[in-house]
């Protein structure tokens, strides 16, 4: 089987989009290598697995659950669980991990001394923001985090968290078990203004120790076309002629590969019947390649009766040799060749000599032995069959060779009349064709 390129080729971070609306996927569209929108996480899982999912995105998620091996960013009103199983128990009821509680009263914001530098200047703006509200911000509850680490960005008064960031050490969880030594990262945000700067970030603070799922780190700016650099403008050009030509290539690749497909249907239903086949699918096949190789053909038995003697199965001429005349016999074996088939040929001879009062110009015995096994390892025929040839005055061919003539004639490396003119001038036995470059 003819090897497949493969045309896939994966575009990290992978992001499942849920319940986001169309400003909020547009926000962060520019930093996804395949962005996957989808209202509800069953709706993603008909199309997705988590096994190939990179970062999740929620937008007010109520009782989300999904892979623990997946990063996640949320925005308002949430409530999640991560699927746990356990060997040999039933799935457990869902688990809440995380949520938030609106009960909180206090106003009073601050950054937590434990923000990650990338966050500072966001967490910074969220409390302008949140300080300016009517109501207080609800706070990040986590119910069951175990031994998960705890990273406030934004606090209140009494340190409550607004906005949280929770990660956890790799363990074999869900779909797949995490990468040896890579952490999952979650990040629990209110509603907030510029999701794009704090998605960005996000994949950042995941690039440091993830970067198989955020290979690189984003951009400062969305859209970095804007201000590219005469270099980058240039760079970013031939980069883009390069994937137009690999997405020209593969469209062709596709094209031409269903092509050889109905190409290869074609010459099994057709010329390769010489390689396979045995009976009147095999006469058939013969048939054609003598005809494109000049000769004109005539089928002996076409039109006769089941009672009616048999005659050989061709009978060859050639426009430009009056009177020439071959008589051919067509067999197929599945294991080698019988000698006492040699019996029917001489037989055909016999007939045609007192038919026609002389010998046939030329006798044709053409085989198709083992011809279930592939043709580039079948074994030559013996000693024993070429004398057996020689006795009855045929020239003995095996339908491979002839397949192989006809094919060089095809690609215009050997002229047909060279092939009809190495069969005519053939000695009784097996037929050798003569090397190519021979043929000139």
């Amino acid at each position: 089987m003819t090897a497949r390129w493969s045309t896939t080729k994966t575009k990290r971070p992978r992001v499942a989009a849920l319940g986001l609306n169309e400003s909020q996927l547009e926000a962060i569209r520019p930093y996804c290598g395949d962005l996957r929108p989808a209202h509800t996480v069953e709706a993603y899982l008909q199309r997705y697995s988590w096994s190939e999912t990179d970062v999740v995105v929620a937008s007010r998620p109520d009782r989300l659950e999904i892979d623990a091996g997946v990063h996640l960013i949320t925005m308002g009103q949430v409530s999640l669980g991560f699927r746990h199983p356990i060997f040999d128990r039933p799935p457990p009821e869902f688990r809440e991990l995380v949520r938030m509680d609106e009960r909180n009263r206090e106003r009073e914001l601050s950054i937590s001394l434990q923000c990650l530098p990338m966050y500072w200047d966001l967490a910074e703006q969220l409390v302008n923001e949140l300080s300016a509200a009517e109501l207080p911000p609800p706070t990040v509850v986590a119910t069951d985090a175990g031994e998960l680490l705890r990273q406030p960005l934004v606090v209140t008064s009494i340190d409550n968290p607004v906005a949280l960031r929770l990660q956890w050490a790799d363990r074999d969880w869900g779909e797949r078990p995490a990468a040896a030594g890579v952490d999952t990262i979650a990040l629990f945000l209110p509603e907030v203004s510029d999701l794009s700067q704090w998605f960005r970030a996000f994949l950042a603070d995941i690039s440091v120790f993830d970067p198989e799922r955020v290979p690189e780190p984003p951009g400062r700016l969305g859209d970095l076309s804007a201000w590219y650099t005469p270099e980058e403008s240039a760079l970013a050009e031939r980069l883009a002629e390069i994937e137009r030509k690999m997405e020209r290539l593969r469209d062709e690749h596709a094209q031409v590969e269903e092509e050889l497909v109905r190409a290869r249907n074609v010459a099994d239903a057709s010329v390769r019947r010489a390689i396979w086949n045995d009976g009147d699918e095999l006469v058939a096949a013969v048939c054609g390649i003598l005809e494109e190789i000049g000769f004109t053909v005539v089928e002996m038995d076409q039109g006769k009766q089941p009672n009616e003697a048999k005659h050989e199965d061709l009978r060859l001429t050639l426009a430009d040799r009056p009177g020439w005349e071959a008589i051919v016999e067509i067999k197929g074996y599945g294991k080698g060749v019988k000698t006492n088939h040699a019996r029917q040929v001489r037989m055909h001879r016999d007939h045609y000599q007192s038919e026609r009062g002389r010998e046939p110009d030329l006798t044709l015995w053409v085989v198709n032995p083992h011809r279930e096994m592939d043709p580039s390892i079948r074994p030559d025929p013996d000693n024993n069959f070429e004398d057996t040839a020689q006795i009855v005055g045929a020239v003995c061919v095996l339908t491979t060779d002839l397949y192989q003539q006809w094919r060089l004639v095809k690609q215009g490396m050997r002229r047909s009349v060279d092939v009809a003119q190495q069969l005519i001038e053939a000695e009784t036995g097996l037929w050798r064709p003569s090397p190519l470059s021979s043929s000139g």
